[in-house]
């Protein structure tokens, strides 16, 4: 049937499935675009048409890849301030990403990637393909909440607290009623009724009942969204129930839902919710899914709208310089990686090459003990795991007989490994240890890392992505996602660090990372994090430069 959902596929067959779906559910589709392979249209070609198509409500797309990355970011963002897109991202693993590239030809990108673009774009992502439908009728249908907090009415207890459950796992908030709320509420039902959220007026709650308690609801000022559950009451039709209801929603200005429960007993009503555009739903997760949708709506809107962070004080020319004469080179040295982000003003321990124990003595020093010997080798990433790498080396003895110990262990875990030296670099103090890095992604350009540091990394994957270059927003978001950010403020016997350090430390490693395409890999690990206002220091670095992707 006619509607204002688009619905854009990579896939005929799920579109052919969708026209189906559509006419069963009484859902109205007002595009619906088989994309095949791509040869000359595209999703992102056709993103800002539909939208401006004069009755396409939300955009949901079905994906089996992205071309042009940063142009389907530029597209939505400028499409989602007045349509939404929800997008269902399929081949998140190998075997699935091997059969969307035979499908559509198209590189499926890193899942951590896909979510930073989604993010930054402004696009909401499904995990289901149920969740893709259901989500853009809310979306069509609701208008948007004001915050996450949902109050909950129900004519029975169980599915309230699966309605609870579902919504905290979605990060949203059961609604506190306040007195005056209460107070009406205890006008409409019997004693015997729960009014604390979820608000249970018992089996016995009538049509006027279920009508009256949600027009308390939705005039609480602390609610922000409405879920409405009920299996088939006892005593009344669902049917009479939905029509009680139906005037009052279309007069809300809060997004309001049903999970109405059960099947052949239902049907009435929700042939009434769909006929009068509520989204309904079978069980409360789905519902609580759907409320979730329409927040995140809210959140992204400032995502897309927020700019990226830029540092001036940064020397472009020197970084330039730098590469330039790596070109011949298959790695860039360790200082020279000092040098190159010191460039772009990122704190770096000091660090130089010893040729042999003499120089080792000599820098040791010069720098002042205690100091850190590590392998210099272009064919070693992983330094400690070879006995490369020796820590608070106090004196000239200690440092001497270092140097002849990184070579014997270094050499034997590796004789093949190609061995310039031992680098002597000044010990830092001690301080949470975070992981810093950027990494281009075929499609979607520099994607930002961030995380648990140190040898943490592996075990933990405590990580959070974002695209570079950053944004405040998405600085927050992978602060407030990660462990590692968390404890940067401070946790039991663990001191608050420096979290504006570390902040700086992405916005300029992001800069540097869109700057420079051909550096496709860097990581700090780790990134040294000192108490609050001391600053940080990267002690470890790893750039991976790719010298035929490097331009003059």
């Amino acid at each position: 049937p006619p509607g204002d959902v688009a619905f854009l596929s990579h896939s005929g067959a799920i579109c052919a499935a969708a026209i189906d779906w559509a006419r069963g559910q009484g859902y109205g589709i007002s595009k619906l675009i088989s994309l095949g392979n791509q040869a000359d249209v595209t999703e992102t070609d056709l993103l800002a048409p539909t939208a401006s198509d004069g009755y396409t409500k939300v955009i949901a797309l079905y994906l089996e890849g992205i071309k042009s990355g940063r142009r389907f970011i530029e597209e939505a963002r400028s499409v989602v301030s007045s349509v939404p897109i929800i997008a269902l991202k399929v081949g998140r693993f190998e075997s699935g990403r091997k059969a969307a590239a035979s499908h559509t030809g198209a590189l499926a990108g890193e899942e951590s990637a896909y979510n930073a673009v989604f993010q930054r774009a402004g696009v909401l992502r499904a995990e289901t393909s149920e969740e893709l439908f259901d989500e853009a009728r809310a979306l069509a249908w609701c208008p948007l909440p004001k915050g996450n907090r949902v109050a909950v009415l129900t004519n029975a207890g169980g599915p309230g607290v699966t309605a609870a459950d579902a919504l905290e796992t979605l990060d949203l908030k059961m609604a506190e009623l306040s007195e005056e709320t209460l107070a009406r509420l205890r006008e409409i039902l019997p004693p015997e009724a729960s009014l604390n959220n979820p608000v249970d007026m018992l089996a016995s709650a009538t049509p006027a009942q279920f009508a009256a308690c949600l027009q308390v609801l939705i005039m609480d000022t602390g609610t922000d969204s409405i879920m409405v559950i009920y299996p088939t009451p006892p005593m009344h039709t669902a049917g009479a129930v939905a029509k009680a209801m139906i005037p009052v929603i279309h007069k809300s200005e809060k997004p309001i839902v049903i999970s109405v429960m059960g099947d052949r007993l239902i049907q009435e009503a929700v042939e009434h919710l769909r006929a009068a555009r509520i989204p309904e739903y079978r069980f409360p997760e789905r519902a609580a899914a759907a409320l979730a949708a329409l927040y995140k709506r809210v959140v992204l809107l400032e995502y897309a709208a927020a700019k990226p962070v830029i540092r001036k004080d940064v020397d472009k020319k020197l970084v330039q310089d730098i590469l330039q004469r790596q070109v011949q080179k298959d790695h860039i040295s360790a200082p020279e990686t000092e040098q190159i982000l010191r460039a772009y003003g990122i704190p770096t321990s000091r660090m130089s090459l010893a040729k042999n124990q003499e120089e080792a003595a000599e820098l040791a020093a010069e720098m002042g003990m205690p100091v850190v010997l590590k392998v210099a080798s272009p064919d070693i990433s992983h330094k400690t795991d070879v006995g490369g790498v020796l820590l608070n080396l106090a004196d000239e003895k200690s440092v001497r007989a270092g140097f002849q110990t990184i070579l014997e262990q270094a050499r034997a875990a590796l004789p093949e490994a190609v061995i310039t030296g031992v680098y002597v670099q000044e010990m830092v103090p001690r301080g949470q240890e975070v992981i810093v890095g950027a990494v281009q992604d075929p499609q979607f350009g520099p994607v930002m890392m961030f995380g648990s540091g140190g040898t943490e990394v592996e075990g933990l994957k405590d990580l959070a992505f974002g695209l570079a270059p950053l944004t405040d927003l998405e600085i927050d978001y992978m602060l407030n996602k990660t462990w590692a950010g968390q404890k940067l403020k401070g946790f039991r016997n663990i001191q608050p660090a420096d979290i504006q350090g570390v902040r700086d430390v992405l916005v300029r490693l992001a800069q540097l990372a869109s700057d420079f395409p051909s550096l496709v890999e860097i990581e700090i690990n780790p990134l040294r994090v000192f108490s609050e206002g001391k600053g940080t220091a990267a002690v470890d670095v790893r750039i991976h430069f790719d010298a035929g992707a490097h331009s003059t």
